[in-house]
C-alpha cells in the first residue's frame, strides 16, 4: 500500500476572533500548495481515496489536491484524522477501506511527522513543514515497515529524506 501524509498548507494565523477549527488558508498557503499538488498531477498520482481531518484548513488543502489531480472519488472527511491522528487511527482507517491501495491523508503537525517517523522505524519525527507531502511504502506490519519513497515541498519532488 502507498500512503501519502499531506500536511494543511499555511493558514491564517491563531487569533481568539478565529475559532481553531475554522481557521483557512491564506492566498500563500493556496498558492504554494497548488504548486506542490500540480508537481503531484504532473507524476501522475491516482489516489483510491483521499481523506482529510474535519477542520477547515485541512478540507481546503485536500480540495486543492483534489482538483489538481482530477480526482473523481470520495473526498472523505475522517475524524480519526484531525489533531490526535497517530498509528492507531491510521489502523482504524485501514480497517475501514480494505480495498484502498494508495490513500492520502490530508492533517496537522506534529502529527503527520511522528506518526512518520514511527512508520519508517526512526527514533524521532520527521517534521512536516507546511503543505508539504511524503510518500511512504507500507510493508506489512505497520510500525517500523514502511519505507520512504519521495516528499514534495515548494513544489520540488525529494527523493531523499534527511536525518
Amino acid at each position: 500500500m502507498k500512503l501519502y501524509l499531506v500536511r494543511h498548507a499555511e493558514a491564517v494565523e491563531r487569533s481568539p476572533a478565529v475559532a481553531e477549527e475554522q481557521r483557512w488558508l491564506t492566498t500563500a498557503g493556496r498558492r504554494s500548495f497548488r504548486a506542490n499538488a500540480r508537481l503531484l498531477a504532473r507524476k501522475k498520482l491516482r489516489p483510491d481515496l483521499i481523506l482529510t481531518s474535519p477542520l477547515v484548513r485541512a478540507i481546503q488543502t485536500a480540495e486543492i489536491l483534489a482538483e489538481a489531480l482530477q480526482y473523481e472519488g470520495e473526498l472523505a472527511m475522517a475524524a480519526e484524522a484531525a489533531p490526535g491522528f497517530d498509528l492507531r487511527q491510521l489502523t482504524m482507517l485501514l480497517a475501514r477501506y480494505p480495498a484502498v491501495r494508495r490513500l492520502v491523508v490530508v492533517g496537522h503537525e506534529p502529527d503527520l511527522g511522528a506518526l512518520a517517523g514511527v512508520l519508517l522505524g526512526r527514533e524521532v519525527a520527521v517534521p512536516l513543514k507546511k503543505g508539504m507531502i511524503i510518500a511512504l511504502k507500507l510493508g506489512a506490519a505497520a510500525m517500523g515497515a514502511a519505507s520512504f519513497r519521495w516528499l514534495v515541498h515548494n513544489g520540488e519532488k525529494i527523493d531523499r529524506l534527511g536525518e
